[in-house]
């Protein structure tokens, strides 16, 4: 038997965001990206199937589910782009005066290149384009590349170094990914992906039990700083660790207390209906998923990234429109 199973927290629908887990009936479909240049999407299903194939069956089903569950993630982010093309290296068989050449050459294009493109709206978009080819085709190596010169000609950005942090998770580099995460949070504490993608990085090194501890941390500095709406983000990513560290009850608690304060708030429903699912109350989980779709807008429906590998993930919106 197949099972589709996904999971996401996207900020509060304030920002335009949806916070889902996909229960085993239904289909995701791409989402709006959420980067500023970026366009959406038309929509087309995508179904994640949990393979139940295995030559050591887990003790406990729905443990194992949870694990899947960490790496189905749903992230919505994106940029828009155009076509061009980019240069490549020189191979290593090119005489030395050439090589030497090109060194001199990328040393200057180095310091040159991210002043052109900050001031060069349509270079950018052409490395945007470019990036989105690479990342299509699986050339991680050149898809760093291309992402290194956006994070240092558009160093205010944050969403080219979270890419970058993402990319180099995806490519096995955890510590540089850390490493860029830490830059950005320690810009912005409170940036959701960043937090949410370095709460993920831990609990798959086995620094589970850090990661709540860091989400409080940045909780208190949102309450502190008087945040409603990240110190509510922050509160659903605790809830989201909560239930794939298996702390289901501890999990429903908080999902409760985030609609006893907003009851509007379509988000917890659809994740207790998930949770319902997965603990086989198929009663319990169809009134949850009832009251989420009467609260959640048409656009808001089960719409996401699946969280693959980035060289076979649609990043890049386009012109057309839902």
């Amino acid at each position: 038997m197949e099972s589709a199973l996904s999971l996401t927290l996207n900020p509060s629908p304030h920002h335009q965001k949806t916070t889902i887990f996909n229960p085993p009936s239904l289909h995701l479909h791409k989402s709006n990206p959420h980067y500023p240049l970026s366009k959406p999407f038309k929509q087309s299903a995508i179904k994640i199937t949990a393979s139940a194939a295995s030559t050591n069956p887990p003790t406990n089903p729905i443990i194992q589910t949870l694990k899947l569950t960490a790496r189905a993630i749903i992230l919505s982010a994106a940029a828009a782009a155009v076509a061009s093309r980019f240069q490549q290296l020189p191979a290593i068989a090119e005489p030395i005066t050439q090589t030497l050449a090109t060194t001199e050459s990328e040393t200057r294009e180095e310091t040159v290149l991210p002043e052109f493109l900050e001031s060069n709206s349509e270079a950018v978009t052409a490395m945007k384009t470019l990036l989105q080819k690479k990342l299509e085709a699986g050339e991680d190596e050149e898809s760093l590349k291309i992402l290194k010169k956006l994070v240092s000609a558009q160093p205010e950005n944050l969403d080219w170094k979270f890419l970058m942090a993402r990319l180099l998770n995806e490519m096995g580099e955890i510590e540089p990914a850390r490493v860029a995460l830490e830059e950005i949070l320690t810009r912005n504490p409170l940036s959701f992906e960043a937090l949410f993608e370095n709460a993920l990085i831990m609990d798959s090194i086995g620094e589970g039990e850090l990661v709540i501890k860091r989400l409080e941390k940045a909780l208190a500095i949102a309450e502190e700083e008087k945040k409603e709406k990240e110190a509510r983000d922050v509160r659903f990513i605790i809830a989201q660790f909560q239930f794939l560290q298996k702390n289901i009850d501890e999990a429903l608690r908080s999902y409760d207390e985030l609609l006893s304060e907003d009851p509007s708030d379509f988000r917890p429903y659809f994740c207790k209906g998930m949770i319902y699912s997965l603990i086989d109350k198929d009663d319990e989980a169809k009134v949850e998923f009832a009251k989420y779709r009467e609260l959640s807008p048409k656009k808001h429906e089960v719409e996401g990234f699946i969280r693959t590998p980035l060289s076979r993930m649609k990043l890049f919106g386009t012109d057309d429109q839902n």
